[in-house]
């Protein structure tokens, strides 16, 4: 693990459109194989959408994490936050940035108006259940997710 330097300091801030190549290796570093250019789209659409917010973690200058949180309306349940996407670099891992993200999802959720936040991780990612616990989350559901790929049928004359 990388060791922080002696007095360097984390700055959470949100993300800008030049994080987006950083934001992309880190996205690797979970197993999502997105490009540069898919990141670069994906923010062009989310920044300036009070609905979504995606903070990053910044020690001396380079980003060693981010977040994504949503605003979320649901029919049966009502509006909460939901943490849609967290990972810190695994140099940086246990330092207490990963509960610094979460904690600012949290301060965005309450600006927003509202109440509840949630997290959905995957079952295989272990390490991050019992962090969620230390946060505060109580798990209250387990499910299947499942996905289907759409595609446009062409109309035939």
């Amino acid at each position: 693990m990388k060791r922080l330097n002696e007095g360097a300091t984390i700055e959470i801030r949100y993300v800008t459109k030049p994080d987006a190549e950083r934001v992309s290796e880190l996205c690797h570093q979970l197993g999502y194989e997105t490009t540069v250019d898919e990141i670069e789209s994906r923010l062009r659409s989310m920044l300036g959408n009070r609905a979504n917010a995606v903070f990053v973690a910044e020690i001396d200058g380079g980003v060693v994490g981010w977040i994504q949180v949503e605003m979320r309306s649901v029919i049966e349940s009502g509006e909460f936050g939901e943490i849609t996407g967290l990972v810190v670099d695994g140099r940086f891992r246990r330092r207490g940035i990963a509960s610094r993200l979460v904690k600012r999802a949290e301060e965005w959720s309450l600006d927003s108006g509202l109440n509840r936040i949630r997290v959905r991780t995957n079952l295989i990612r272990a390490e991050s259940h019992p962090f969620y616990r230390s946060m505060g989350f109580v798990e209250t559901k387990t499910q299947a997710v499942y996905q289907k790929t759409l595609k446009k049928e062409v109309a035939r004359s």
